[in-house]
């Protein structure tokens, strides 16, 4: 009955969420796409600064430029490709809104530290695991530590659609943000009411039922 965003992506994204142990999950067209909308979620555009590390994949910079914040590199560790969170107040202005640390190739950052970095100056952590999926530190798993986690369903992934990407969040109401976000700022596109600002990255039904099976193939494996 769906060939667009329908019940199979709203179970996908359910079992997403179980396997993660968060509450919430949004599915969208990329990872790439996942950051963007995490940052339009929490209303960071113009005039902002994101800190992001060195050594990443270019998406994480491309998203905060994509909604024309500017990106503020810090170094990361001499002995892994991940942020030293040791760096990261010399780069903290009056204009700085988010941290996104990249756990990258399930090489966690020290989340713990730069979430008592970001309480300090009152800024936000926006997670990239996008090449950390499933991966965990001794707080449980990597992207779901933070205000908002992102995740890839690339071709490379653990769990792969072919392109795709999910945004998790404990907190209900950056929920319904998300999901306003991903559908042009409506909750409904039969009942258009524009509630904030949005574009459309909704995903398929196609893509999730593919996405579902694959999950089930983890499930069986962690039982």
């Amino acid at each position: 009955k769906h060939l667009s965003s329908g019940p199979i992506v709203v179970e996908f994204e359910n079992q997403f969420a179980n396997l993660l142990n968060v509450n919430h999950a949004v599915s969208c067209p990329s990872g790439s796409m996942a950051l963007v909308m995490s940052m339009i979620a929490h209303d960071i555009g113009p005039g902002d600064e994101v800190i992001v590390p060195c050594n990443t994949w270019i998406a994480t910079a491309h998203a905060a430029m994509l909604v024309g914040a500017k990106v503020k590199l810090v170094d990361v560790l001499s002995d892994r490709p991940i942020i030293d969170h040791e760096k990261i107040a010399e780069k903290i202005t009056s204009r700085t809104r988010a941290i996104i640390p990249v756990h990258l190739n399930g090489r966690a950052a020290n989340t713990k530290e730069i979430k008592k970095i970001a309480s300090k100056y009152n800024i936000l952590v926006i997670e990239d695991a996008c090449q950390a999926m499933f991966s965990k530190n001794e707080y449980g798993f990597l992207g779901t530590q933070s205000i908002t986690g992102c995740f890839s369903l690339g071709v490379t992934k653990l769990i792969t659609t072919g392109q795709g990407g999910m945004v998790v969040t404990n907190d209900k109401e950056m929920y319904n943000k998300l999901l306003l976000v991903r559908n042009n700022g409506m909750e409904s596109i039969l009942t258009p009411k524009y509630e904030r600002f949005g574009v459309n990255f909704k995903f398929t039904d196609i893509l999730a039922a593919v996405g579902i099976a694959q999950l089930n193939i983890i499930k069986d494996h962690a039982k």
